[in-house]
């Protein structure tokens, strides 16, 4: 009971390294299910890479201490890939997202893969590309293809992924990506239809 007092409190004081310490002793005495308890460490590390966003120095000193099994989960790899990317250091975003998507798939993983900066789209390209290959259903995985393409101006290839995304899940986001290609192809009647369409998409 003063363990789960003292998470309480803790998480409201936002010292997510002490939410960490506590889940674990937590965890040692059955206190809690242990999938609650992994929930509890999960948010943790995602507020606290989330905090140390700010100074690439520090995200790369708490990666290191994040347990190798963890950084591969969904939430936390998503977390330090978001960090990596507004900090502007696309090769370490990059290989987080790869080795998380190596372990497990995920939508949200695959759609932040298009969103690395730099140059190194044809490469993310192909290794997407190898990817279709156990998904070729993946609405999210032809989106983040036709992004990528459209970053490296392969026009034609771009519009095929997006129409393919978008006959699988005709959500907003492909609609605006295929807005913005019909605007950079001199599509304007197509690219105002999508903007529509987006307007009205719900997803």
């Amino acid at each position: 009971a003063t363990l789960l007092a003292l998470l309480r409190a803790e998480q409201g004081l936002g010292d997510w390294g002490e939410v960490i310490r506590i889940a674990r002793l937590l965890e040692k005495r059955d206190a809690m299910p242990r999938e609650a308890l992994q929930g509890i460490e999960v948010n943790a590390r995602v507020a606290m890479l989330s905090r140390k966003a700010l100074d690439l120095r520090s995200v790369a000193e708490y990666w290191q201490t994040v347990p190798a099994a963890e950084q591969r989960l969904p939430k936390i790899a998503g977390a330090a890939a978001r960090a990596w990317t507004d900090l502007g250091d696309a090769r370490a975003a990059r290989g987080v997202i790869e080795a998380a998507l190596g372990e497990s798939w995920d939508p949200e993983l695959v759609l932040l893969y298009s969103e690395c900066p730099g140059e190194e789209a044809v490469s993310r390209v192909e290794r997407a590309e190898g990817w279709l290959v156990a998904h070729p259903q993946d609405p999210e995985l032809l989106l983040t293809l036709g992004r990528l393409c459209a970053q490296r101006e392969l026009w034609g290839k771009s519009r095929s992924y997006l129409e393919a995304s978008l006959a699988l899940s005709p959500g907003r986001e492909v609609h605006i990506a295929l807005a913005r290609l019909c605007e950079r192809i001199g599509l304007e009647a197509e690219a105002s239809r999508h903007y529509r369409a987006a307007a009205q998409s719900q997803g």
